[in-house]
């Protein structure tokens, strides 16, 4: 069997995965909305909030894009910070491919017209991502008892949490130790291996957590568009920061699902459902869990979108105009 004949099996492999995934949790959702005595069509969506929330989402990815773009300030790849943001967010339409790894590939695509060498370019990326996927862990397992899905012995575990926590600086530290040796075997005039700086990774972690704080506050904005009978935001925040936390970082985890595709959505409808189970009964708190759950998809992935059709619509500077102006 030839190499090309093995990837397109594998490819088709994902892509029934993923399909069966995505089906499996509609099929699930569809259930729950079928037996729930939650009626969505007297919602009364307040859109200001949702408009608001979407603006959220895109800060938290700006905190991202941000980090990104200073590591590759870091490795010498010195791109405006419009160049940098333009290539992020653009690329997040590559999450919507199995595996995920085309968020990659678009940005050493974009940014190779500006003097970014695609290496460096793609480890600060795997980075960037390593970062905020760990900030969300350890703030998802952390406030796991707000949620009030999961006994607090399976929450309290230190050792899991400093080793997610540690998991992108114990990389950069191996990575710096790898390029000193493969330096010394290359020889002084070769092309040194990107290696991040060790203390810029561990601030990864803050922008990541400043990010997914401001999930959390997105979320709560949805909830109260959706419910707003539901307690304030102020008392629930640490649950739904705690809610938005672990289903991102559940949903990237699920590689083979477009975007965690209805993995988030699950995790999300889990840890939202016992919130509001005491003022309506199971079944009915578990329909408002889905609705909130895919309302808040929907406002996440239209603001993406657009800011991505913007961004990639407006003309910018050539590269030549680009080097010029640095």
């Amino acid at each position: 069997m030839s190499s090309e004949t093995r990837h397109r099996l594998w490819l088709a492999a994902k892509t029934l995965l993923a399909l069966a995934i995505v089906v499996g949790i509609a099929r699930y959702f569809l259930g729950i909305l079928s037996h729930s005595e939650f009626d969505a069509h007297q919602l009364n969506l307040r859109f200001e909030l949702l408009v608001l929330a979407g603006l959220l989402y895109l800060l938290a990815h700006c905190c991202w894009a941000i980090f990104w773009i200073r590591l590759l300030h870091g490795q010498g790849i010195h791109v405006a910070w419009g160049v940098g943001l333009r290539a992020y967010f653009i690329s997040q339409f590559g999450k919507y491919v199995p595996g995920k790894a085309w968020v990659i590939l678009i940005r050493v695509g974009i940014l190779r017209h500006y003097g970014g060498h695609p290496l460096p370019v793609a480890i600060t990326a795997t980075y960037e991502t390593l970062c905020s996927m760990a900030a969300g862990a350890l703030l998802g397992v952390l406030l796991l008892p707000q949620l009030g899905v999961l006994p607090i012995e399976l929450s309290s575990n230190i050792t899991a949490l400093v080793a997610m926590a540690a998991l992108p600086v114990a990389l950069g530290v191996l990575n710096k130790f790898a390029a000193k040796v493969v330096a010394r075997k290359r020889g002084p005039d070769a092309r040194p291996l990107p290696a991040p700086s060790v203390f810029l990774l561990a601030q990864g972690l803050l922008h990541g957590a400043v990010g997914h704080c401001l999930l959390g506050l997105s979320l709560g904005l949805t909830i109260a568009a959706v419910a707003p009978q539901s307690a304030a935001m102020t008392d629930t925040y640490p649950a739904d920061l705690g809610a938005t936390a672990i289903s991102y970082v559940a949903g990237f985890i699920a590689l083979v699902v477009p975007g965690g595709l209805g993995v988030r959505e699950w995790v999300l409808q889990i840890a939202l459902t016992p919130r509001f189970a005491e003022a309506m009964g199971s079944k009915e708190a578990a329909g408002l869990a889905v609705v909130i759950a895919l309302i808040l998809r929907l406002v996440w992935t239209a603001a993406e979108v657009l800011l991505a059709a913007v961004l990639y619509f407006i003309p910018y500077p050539p590269p030549e105009l680009h080097h010029h102006a640095r």
